[in-house]
């Protein structure tokens, strides 16, 4: 098991009760036996009785009386309240949950039955809404508790069906998190990758001849973002240790293998040569932001905040995280200290992240072409610096 190559404490899921959607296979069962072995107490939703039993069996091998699959039905209301009442009667409040569960309605807008569609959106949005409305004022009562949800990419052809409902648990999350900005709830959502479990493959195999081309294509175009079940998993399950610090974020999950010391991170490797143009560029990078920032701050309530929560969507920190972080990072850069840059790079690929937003914001937004032209050359002049700067590290 990676898990086992975890650095650092993970006791802070001991004895705690984690829902897990969908468990009984693929990338939840994998999440499963990860939280089993940092000692979690993993309740395993599942439509499928003899699968949720089967991934109840495997997991209580390794890690006995860690595991219960109790059968959840996300299409039907009743069922959901039925599942809610037996996990608070045997557990009392869960402290998180993980919204997994998933089914792949694949085919044309014009073809997909509008009964897949209902499906969908039971299983992807109504159903985790359901069960939250549930468990929130308890966990509220508690100050504690995770939501994570586990959305998908975006819009793609022949997907709709899966991906409509799949992608608004990313606006069902960020709504969440502005909304428990203040209490011990940590709300993020966390994407697995591409990874080939049974579900996926049978989605791919109906959806890949629509597209015009093979299931062998299919894999080969998305190779870069193929992942395994067991590294998805264990990732769902480690990003529950850094919750706080993913609150009102869209992770990836190879991000969270990172942050616990699973998967290294190659490209934090800094170059012994920091030369004079590094740290002019890297000055106006800070500078760029810091105006940027302050200027935020000095507009009016709303929309302060829907500014700032919008960076930290697409830049993965706070405003003021990122500041912070430039400033250090320009303190080492400047004392050409070069373990303390371990790190720069990638929170510049973040930063670029939300400048390439700004930059197809800015044109469904200003409607005076020579003032978007303006815009576009700043942004792009930003994004050149950050590119050249990434270059020399």
């Amino acid at each position: 098991m990676i898990i086992e190559n975890m650095k650092g404490d993970m006791s802070a899921l001991a004895d705690k009760p984690i829902i897990i959607t969908g468990g009984g296979g693929g990338i939840a069962l994998e999440a499963g036996l990860a939280l089993a072995y940092m000692g979690a107490k993993v309740i395993i939703g599942e439509v499928d009785e003899e699968k949720g039993r089967k991934a109840e069996s495997l997991i209580a091998a390794k890690f006995p009386g860690r595991v219960q699959f109790i059968p959840l039905d996300l299409e039907k209301p009743e069922a959901i309240q039925a599942f809610c009442e037996k996990v608070t009667a045997e557990y009392g409040t869960p402290y998180a949950i993980i919204n997994n569960a998933a089914i792949t309605p694949f085919d044309s807008i014009e073809r997909l039955p509008l009964s897949d569609w209902d499906r969908s959106y039971h299983v992807h949005l109504r159903g985790p809404l359901q069960m939250i409305q549930f468990f929130l004022p308890k966990m509220l009562e508690k100050n504690q508790g995770v939501l994570v949800f586990t959305p998908s990419s975006g819009a793609v052809a022949y997907m709709g069906g899966y991906e409509v409902f799949k992608t608004s648990q990313v606006e069902l999350a960020n709504t969440l998190a502005a909304e428990l900005e203040d209490t011990g709830l940590s709300v993020y959502s966390i994407g697995p990758g591409l990874v080939k479990t049974q579900t996926a493959m049978q989605g791919i195999e109906k959806v890949a001849p629509l597209m015009g081309i093979s299931t062998e294509d299919f894999y080969h175009m998305n190779r870069e973002n193929i992942v395994s079940a067991q590294e998805a998993g264990t990732a769902f399950a480690v990003s529950l240790l850094f919750a706080k610090k993913y609150h009102g974020q869209e992770i990836g999950g190879i991000q969270a293998l990172i942050d616990a010391g699973i998967h290294k991170n190659n490209d934090e490797k800094i170059s012994a040569s920091l030369s004079e143009e590094g740290q002019t560029l890297l000055i106006a990078i800070v500078k760029t932001f810091d105006e940027q920032n302050e200027g935020w701050k000095k507009r009016n309530i709303f929309e302060k905040q829907w500014m700032l929560r919008d960076f930290k969507k697409y830049a993965g920190h706070s405003a003021d995280e990122m500041a912070a972080a430039l400033h250090q990072y320009q303190i080492a850069y400047n004392k050409k200290d070069v373990e303390k840059l371990n790190g720069l790079s990638a929170l510049l690929t973040n930063l670029s992240n939300y400048y390439r937003h700004q930059l197809e914001m800015m044109q469904g937004y200003i409607k005076d072409s020579e003032k978007r032209q303006e815009y576009d050359t700043y942004i792009k002049g930003w994004l050149k610096d950050i590119e050249t700067m990434k270059g020399m590290l």
